[in-house]
């Protein structure tokens, strides 16, 4: 028996993605069929992505699992020196580089960089010149504007106004009214609820209508508050978004991860199965065609990579953006 263990935070603010990564990794386990080894799942919810530690430490010392697959960047950073340790391939559902590492460490999601040059060019598509930022203190957050700073400079897309707010903060009237002095063409907005849908709102109150983002409309409890807004979200195909309607029908999804994790464990699936041992086999590996379209990884790196795809709320929901 192959025992594959999952770490995510279900709770607090990425409780939503949590939700679904699980759900997803749960769907891709049901799918199984005709492999030579029987596969068991062993699940550690943790209530912020910053308390992994005591969940992998069960997970390694009693589960004794043979894989790890973790959401969240953060997590994945407590969770690596424990899979390096243990010698067991972790894939860790994040679009921070530096986690994954080939050796043991594997990212299957769209870097920031990839995030940042779709959006740059959906940006150029639109005639957007100016932007003005509001955004929540966070890591992964800080890393997408690094990233969209570093695309849009060259293609003469300018930052005239930035904020970095903390998550407790929950008056951003003066901060919007600084913003709309700057002219801006789009306001790009990113940040985890409460403060996500606090400062939706209060942006909708001041008349403010163009908003763009990078995943986080995606994760609104109140995504109408960001009507006609459009943002860089994880491709979905088609038919595995059916699937996951049709197998989840009461339920509210992020598909963010979904894909991913769905596709990680599969990926993980076919390295055991494949005769040459698991990390051998992933190491190796370059591409995967999988529900998130074709992932590639370079040579000597840990990061499968593909490209992200737009997204838009419409009818208060989020859609894929046609592309013209």
């Amino acid at each position: 028996m192959i025992k594959i263990g999952a770490v995510v935070a279900t709770k607090g603010p990425a409780g939503l993605l949590g939700k679904s990564f699980l759900m997803a990794i749960q769907l891709a386990k049901e799918d199984l069929k005709n492999t030579k080894d029987r596969y068991e799942l062993a699940i550690e919810e943790v209530p912020s992505p910053d308390k992994a530690e005591p969940a992998i430490q069960k997970l390694i010392n009693v589960e004794k699992v043979d894989a790890l697959i973790v959401g969240l960047s953060m997590s994945g950073q407590i969770v690596k020196p424990y899979a390096t340790a243990a010698k067991i391939p972790l894939f860790c559902i994040c679009s921070v580089s530096g986690v994954g590492d080939e050796l043991y460490t594997f990212t299957t999601m769209p870097l920031a960089e990839d995030e940042a040059a779709q959006w740059v060019a959906e940006a150029k598509r639109r005639g957007i010149k100016r932007i003005a930022r509001l955004t929540q203190d966070y890591p992964s957050i800080d890393n997408h504007v690094r990233a969209l700073k570093g695309e849009a400079t060259p293609a003469g897309i300018i930052f005239v106004y930035e904020d970095r707010f903390d998550a407790a903060t929950t008056d951003f009237r003066s901060r919007i009214e600084a913003a709309k002095r700057t002219s801006p063409d789009v306001y790009f907005a990113e940040a985890f609820n409460p403060a996500l849908d606090i400062l939706g709102q209060q942006l909708r109150d001041a008349g403010v209508r163009s908003l763009a983002s990078v995943v986080a409309f995606s994760v609104s409890d109140k995504p109408e508050l960001f009507e006609g807004g459009w943002y860089t979200d994880s491709y979905v195909s088609p038919a595995f978004k059916a699937r996951l309607d049709k197998r989840y029908p009461s339920i509210r999804l992020a598909t963010h991860m979904m894909p991913y994790a769905y596709d990680s464990f599969n990926m993980l699936v076919q390295g055991f199965e494949s005769g040459e041992g698991v990390l051998p086999h992933v190491r190796r590996m370059t591409e995967y065609a999988g529900t998130a379209g074709k992932i590639t990884k370079q040579a000597g790196t840990g990061n499968f990579r593909s490209a992200p795809a737009v997204w838009v709320i419409k009818n208060g929901k989020p859609t894929l953006a046609e592309q013209s």
